[in-house]
């Protein structure tokens, strides 16, 4: 998305980042490290969401119906099925 590399988002990405994270409605354990990681030319980053607990027997594309672009940003988990509980 166009606002993903406006200067203004990527600032506030790097001054507040849970702040960004807590507008998606992301809000994250004290306990939990916040890094903000920059793209170059050279170097890529790649965002693995985190797996929702209860899902060891969904499959591959099970399991990608629960991620969302916000997840693949690090904005938000991914989705918990129907079913599970979430942690």
């Amino acid at each position: 998305p166009d606002w993903y590399k406006s200067f203004s988002y990527r600032s506030r990405a790097v001054v507040d980042p849970r702040g960004v994270m807590r507008e998606f409605g992301l809000e994250l354990a004290d306990s939990v490290e916040v890094q903000v990681l920059d793209s170059t030319a050279d170097l890529r980053y790649l965002v693995l969401p985190l797996r929702p607990a209860g899902t060891e027997n969904l499959s591959e594309t099970e399991l990608a119906k629960l991620v969302s672009r916000d997840c693949m940003i690090g904005v938000t988990d991914p989705h918990v099925p129907e079913g599970v509980a979430a942690s």
